[in-house]
Protein backbone atom coordinates (compact mmCIF):
# COMPACT_ATOMS: atom_id res chain seq x y z
CA UNK A 1 0.00 0.00 0.00
CA UNK A 2 1.48 3.33 -1.06
CA UNK A 3 2.07 6.07 1.46
CA UNK A 4 0.25 9.42 1.15
CA UNK A 5 3.51 10.99 0.03
CA UNK A 6 4.05 8.35 -2.68
CA UNK A 7 0.48 8.74 -3.85
CA UNK A 8 0.92 12.50 -4.07
CA UNK A 9 4.05 12.13 -6.19
CA UNK A 10 2.25 9.75 -8.54
CA UNK A 11 -0.63 12.18 -8.93
CA UNK A 12 1.81 14.93 -9.81
CA UNK A 13 3.44 12.67 -12.39
CA UNK A 14 0.07 11.86 -13.94
CA UNK A 15 -0.77 15.55 -14.02
CA UNK A 16 2.56 16.33 -15.67
CA UNK A 17 1.99 13.64 -18.31
CA UNK A 18 -1.53 14.92 -18.91
CA UNK A 19 -0.33 18.49 -19.38
CA UNK A 20 2.50 17.38 -21.65
CA UNK A 21 0.15 15.30 -23.82
CA UNK A 22 -2.35 18.14 -24.01
CA UNK A 23 0.37 20.57 -25.08
CA UNK A 24 1.69 18.19 -27.75
CA UNK A 25 -1.85 17.53 -29.00
CA UNK A 26 -2.46 21.27 -29.27
CA UNK A 27 0.50 21.58 -31.65
CA UNK A 28 -0.93 18.86 -33.89
CA UNK A 29 -4.37 20.48 -33.77
CA UNK A 30 -2.78 23.76 -34.80
CA UNK A 31 -1.18 22.18 -37.87
CA UNK A 32 -4.46 20.48 -38.82
CA UNK A 33 -6.27 23.81 -38.52
CA UNK A 34 -3.58 25.46 -40.62
CA UNK A 35 -4.05 22.87 -43.36
CA UNK A 36 -7.82 23.39 -43.25
CA UNK A 37 -7.22 27.09 -43.88
CA UNK A 38 -4.89 26.36 -46.82
CA UNK A 39 -7.44 23.95 -48.34
CA UNK A 40 -10.04 26.70 -48.04
CA UNK A 41 -7.69 29.08 -49.84
CA UNK A 42 -7.17 26.63 -52.71
CA UNK A 43 -10.93 26.18 -52.97
CA UNK A 44 -11.38 29.96 -53.21
CA UNK A 45 -8.78 30.16 -55.99
CA UNK A 46 -10.53 27.34 -57.88
CA UNK A 47 -13.85 29.15 -57.67
CA UNK A 48 -12.27 32.36 -58.92
CA UNK A 49 -11.39 30.62 -62.18
CA UNK A 50 -15.09 30.55 -63.02
CA UNK A 51 -15.20 34.35 -63.26
CA UNK A 52 -15.25 35.69 -66.80
CA UNK A 53 -12.21 37.55 -68.06
CA UNK A 54 -10.01 36.72 -65.11
CA UNK A 55 -12.09 38.71 -62.66
CA UNK A 56 -12.23 38.01 -58.94
CA UNK A 57 -15.47 38.82 -57.15
CA UNK A 58 -15.02 41.17 -54.21
CA UNK A 59 -16.33 38.60 -51.67
CA UNK A 60 -13.78 36.03 -52.89
CA UNK A 61 -10.90 38.52 -52.60
CA UNK A 62 -12.03 39.54 -49.12
CA UNK A 63 -12.33 35.92 -48.03
CA UNK A 64 -8.85 35.13 -49.31
CA UNK A 65 -7.47 38.04 -47.30
CA UNK A 66 -9.26 36.72 -44.21
CA UNK A 67 -7.94 33.20 -44.90
CA UNK A 68 -4.40 34.53 -45.16
CA UNK A 69 -4.74 36.36 -41.84
CA UNK A 70 -6.02 33.18 -40.17
CA UNK A 71 -3.07 31.25 -41.57
CA UNK A 72 -0.62 33.83 -40.22
CA UNK A 73 -2.33 33.71 -36.82
CA UNK A 74 -2.11 29.91 -36.69
CA UNK A 75 1.57 30.01 -37.57
CA UNK A 76 2.26 32.51 -34.79
CA UNK A 77 0.31 30.33 -32.37
CA UNK A 78 2.37 27.27 -33.34
CA UNK A 79 5.65 29.13 -32.80
CA UNK A 80 4.42 30.22 -29.37
CA UNK A 81 3.30 26.68 -28.58
CA UNK A 82 6.70 25.28 -29.52
CA UNK A 83 8.32 27.49 -26.90
CA UNK A 84 5.90 26.32 -24.21
CA UNK A 85 5.65 22.59 -24.99
CA UNK A 86 8.01 20.43 -22.89
CA UNK A 87 7.76 17.36 -25.12
CA UNK A 88 6.60 18.16 -28.66
CA UNK A 89 5.34 15.24 -30.79
CA UNK A 90 8.16 15.84 -33.29
CA UNK A 91 11.38 17.85 -33.23
CA UNK A 92 10.73 21.56 -32.77
CA UNK A 93 12.76 22.47 -35.84
CA UNK A 94 10.80 20.04 -38.01
CA UNK A 95 7.46 21.32 -36.74
CA UNK A 96 8.59 24.89 -37.42
CA UNK A 97 9.73 23.99 -40.94
CA UNK A 98 6.51 22.08 -41.62
CA UNK A 99 4.41 25.04 -40.54
CA UNK A 100 6.46 27.34 -42.77
CA UNK A 101 6.08 25.03 -45.79
CA UNK A 102 2.31 24.84 -45.22
CA UNK A 103 2.17 28.63 -45.02
CA UNK A 104 4.19 28.88 -48.24
CA UNK A 105 1.49 26.86 -50.01
CA UNK A 106 -1.10 29.37 -48.83
CA UNK A 107 1.06 32.38 -49.75
CA UNK A 108 1.57 31.12 -53.30
CA UNK A 109 -2.13 30.32 -53.65
CA UNK A 110 -2.88 33.89 -52.59
CA UNK A 111 -0.35 35.17 -55.13
CA UNK A 112 -1.94 33.03 -57.84
CA UNK A 113 -5.33 34.59 -57.13
CA UNK A 114 -3.80 38.08 -57.19
CA UNK A 115 -2.02 37.40 -60.49
CA UNK A 116 -5.17 35.91 -61.97
CA UNK A 117 -6.93 39.18 -61.21
CA UNK A 118 -4.04 41.31 -62.52
CA UNK A 119 -3.51 39.43 -65.78
CA UNK A 120 -7.20 38.81 -66.51
CA UNK A 121 -6.73 36.01 -69.07
CA UNK A 122 -9.57 35.36 -71.50
CA UNK A 123 -10.20 31.83 -70.20
CA UNK A 124 -8.86 29.54 -67.45
CA UNK A 125 -7.79 26.71 -69.78
CA UNK A 126 -6.81 23.80 -67.47
CA UNK A 127 -5.56 25.76 -64.47
CA UNK A 128 -8.24 24.21 -62.26
CA UNK A 129 -6.73 20.75 -62.75
CA UNK A 130 -3.52 21.85 -61.03
CA UNK A 131 -5.48 23.30 -58.11
CA UNK A 132 -7.50 20.10 -57.82
CA UNK A 133 -4.31 18.05 -57.48
CA UNK A 134 -2.95 20.51 -54.90
CA UNK A 135 -6.18 20.29 -52.90
CA UNK A 136 -6.14 16.48 -52.97
CA UNK A 137 -2.53 16.48 -51.80
CA UNK A 138 -3.32 18.87 -48.96
CA UNK A 139 -6.17 16.64 -47.82
CA UNK A 140 -3.76 13.69 -47.66
CA UNK A 141 -1.18 15.76 -45.80
CA UNK A 142 -3.88 16.74 -43.33
CA UNK A 143 -4.63 13.04 -42.78
CA UNK A 144 -0.94 12.39 -42.13
CA UNK A 145 -0.68 15.20 -39.59
CA UNK A 146 -3.86 14.08 -37.80
CA UNK A 147 -2.42 10.56 -37.53
CA UNK A 148 0.47 11.82 -35.38
CA UNK A 149 -1.88 11.99 -32.40
CA UNK A 150 -2.99 8.36 -32.39
CA UNK A 151 -0.87 6.27 -34.75
CA UNK A 152 2.15 7.93 -36.41
CA UNK A 153 2.78 4.83 -38.51
CA UNK A 154 -0.58 5.43 -40.21
CA UNK A 155 0.80 8.68 -41.63
CA UNK A 156 2.90 6.92 -44.28
CA UNK A 157 0.08 6.04 -46.76
CA UNK A 158 -1.25 9.59 -46.54
CA UNK A 159 2.21 11.03 -47.18
CA UNK A 160 2.76 8.80 -50.19
CA UNK A 161 -0.61 9.86 -51.63
CA UNK A 162 0.16 13.53 -50.93
CA UNK A 163 3.50 13.22 -52.71
CA UNK A 164 1.82 11.66 -55.74
CA UNK A 165 -0.57 14.59 -55.94
CA UNK A 166 2.30 17.08 -55.61
CA UNK A 167 4.04 15.34 -58.49
CA UNK A 168 0.78 15.43 -60.44
CA UNK A 169 0.81 19.22 -60.16
CA UNK A 170 4.27 19.25 -61.76
CA UNK A 171 3.24 16.82 -64.54
CA UNK A 172 0.16 18.90 -65.34
CA UNK A 173 2.26 22.06 -65.31
CA UNK A 174 4.69 20.55 -67.83
CA UNK A 175 1.85 19.28 -70.01
CA UNK A 176 0.10 22.64 -70.05
CA UNK A 177 3.30 24.56 -70.86
CA UNK A 178 4.00 22.13 -73.72
CA UNK A 179 0.47 22.69 -74.99
CA UNK A 180 0.91 26.47 -74.85
CA UNK A 181 4.20 26.37 -76.77
CA UNK A 182 2.85 23.93 -79.35
CA UNK A 183 0.79 26.77 -80.80
CA UNK A 184 3.97 28.35 -82.15
CA UNK A 185 3.00 32.00 -81.71
CA UNK A 186 3.89 33.53 -78.35
CA UNK A 187 0.95 35.81 -77.67
CA UNK A 188 0.11 37.91 -74.63
CA UNK A 189 -2.40 35.23 -73.60
CA UNK A 190 0.32 32.58 -73.77
CA UNK A 191 2.55 34.68 -71.51
CA UNK A 192 -0.27 35.23 -69.03
CA UNK A 193 -0.93 31.52 -68.74
CA UNK A 194 2.76 30.71 -68.53
CA UNK A 195 3.06 32.95 -65.47
CA UNK A 196 -0.06 31.54 -63.83
CA UNK A 197 1.05 27.97 -64.47
CA UNK A 198 4.45 28.71 -62.95
CA UNK A 199 2.79 30.04 -59.78
CA UNK A 200 0.76 26.84 -59.42
CA UNK A 201 3.87 24.78 -60.05
CA UNK A 202 5.42 26.52 -57.03
CA UNK A 203 2.33 25.59 -54.99
CA UNK A 204 3.04 21.94 -55.84
CA UNK A 205 6.74 22.32 -55.00
CA UNK A 206 5.95 23.75 -51.56
CA UNK A 207 3.45 20.96 -50.93
CA UNK A 208 6.12 18.42 -51.87
CA UNK A 209 8.53 20.07 -49.42
CA UNK A 210 5.96 19.86 -46.62
CA UNK A 211 5.50 16.14 -47.27
CA UNK A 212 9.25 15.51 -47.14
CA UNK A 213 9.64 17.51 -43.94
CA UNK A 214 6.95 15.52 -42.15
CA UNK A 215 8.22 12.19 -43.42
CA UNK A 216 11.77 12.99 -42.30
CA UNK A 217 10.48 14.18 -38.91
CA UNK A 218 8.60 10.92 -38.38
CA UNK A 219 11.61 8.83 -39.35
CA UNK A 220 13.71 10.69 -36.76
CA UNK A 221 11.21 9.54 -34.13
CA UNK A 222 11.19 5.98 -35.48
CA UNK A 223 7.63 6.33 -36.77
CA UNK A 224 5.96 6.39 -40.17
CA UNK A 225 8.45 3.86 -41.44
CA UNK A 226 6.46 2.74 -44.45
CA UNK A 227 7.91 2.88 -47.96
CA UNK A 228 9.98 6.04 -48.33
CA UNK A 229 8.46 8.45 -50.89
CA UNK A 230 10.51 8.97 -54.01
CA UNK A 231 12.22 12.34 -54.26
Amino acid sequence: MSSPRTGGVERLRRLGRSLTNASASALVDNLVDHLDVVIEGVDLATRALGAAGGGVAAPVAARMEAVEHRGDSLRRRLVSGLAECLTPPLDREDLFRLSRAIDDVLDNTRDFLREWQLYRPEHPRNLASLLESASAGLEELRGAVAAIRVDPDAASPHLLAAKQQAHQVRRRYESEVASLLAGGEVTVEVLKHRELLRRLDVVGIRLDEAVDILFDALVKRGAGLGPTPSR
